[in-house]
């Protein structure tokens, strides 16, 4: 049973709610099946359909507080989601910059100028960050954690922190490719540079617009609905 009344709160709430547009449909069908079976309950009590569905409407509650019940809920996946590709991503970088910077090099590497170290410091600081964030971040946003927490924006914190570790590791071999290149190009296999160099184009590429997804989230979210 659809009405003008149960259509107008869905439209109400689709105008608060955040995500993806999948998201959204999601939410939307779940709201309108939901409200459609409490409407048809109460036409036990009252036969006008109108009437039944607007006291399932006020039974459902206000649209801005159910858009924000469940735009917390698509923080919390949003950040699950990207805690868990940073921390797939970070292993496959780190073992494809490892082999194409030390595999059987064709010469000796023997100083260790201050662009090095700092390259080696970032690199350690960014897998660290990177993999805290994203581990505190799986566990802050599912299972039972996260049922009882009122709040994502440890979750949200957590997912920025990964990401933040994950850009840094994308930054260091740069780095040191640059260094090892310009002090000892000699000591570099460079047919197996492209590979890597590649794969953290596209891979830097993919976060920051996920990253710039996640900010959109965040904001709407942090806003007063």
């Amino acid at each position: 049973m659809e009405t003008a009344t149960l259509q107008r709160y869905t439209d109400h709430l689709a105008r608060h709610l955040v995500g993806p547009t999948s998201r959204r449909t999601e939410i939307l069908d779940e709201v309108m099946d939901g409200l459609q079976c409490a409407a048809e309950d109460n036409l036990d009590t009252y036969p006008d359909q109108e009437e039944a569905a607007r006291l399932a409407v006020l039974a459902w509650g206000a649209p801005g507080e159910v858009a924000r019940a469940y735009n917390d809920a698509t923080l919390r996946l949003s950040a699950n989601r990207l805690s868990l590709q940073t921390v797939c991503v970070l292993p496959v970088l780190v073992v494809s910059w490892a082999f194409a910077l030390l595999a059987s090099p064709d010469a000796p590497w023997p100083q260790h100028p201050p662009l090095l170290l700092f390259g080696l410091s970032v690199a350690g600081l960014g897998g660290t960050l990177c993999l805290l964030g994203a581990v505190t971040g799986l566990r802050r946003g599912t299972g039972m954690r996260a049922m009882l927490s009122p709040d994502p924006d440890a979750a949200a914190a957590a997912a920025l922190a990964a990401l933040t570790g994950l850009i840094c590791v994308l930054s260091a071999p740069v780095i040191l490719l640059l260094n090892r290149g310009i002090t000892h190009p000699e000591s570099l296999n460079w047919h197996l540079v492209p590979f890597p160099a590649a794969l953290t184009l596209v891979v830097g590429a993919y976060f920051v617009t996920s990253l710039r997804r996640f900010l959109f989230v965040v904001r709407e979210v942090a806003r007063p609905v």
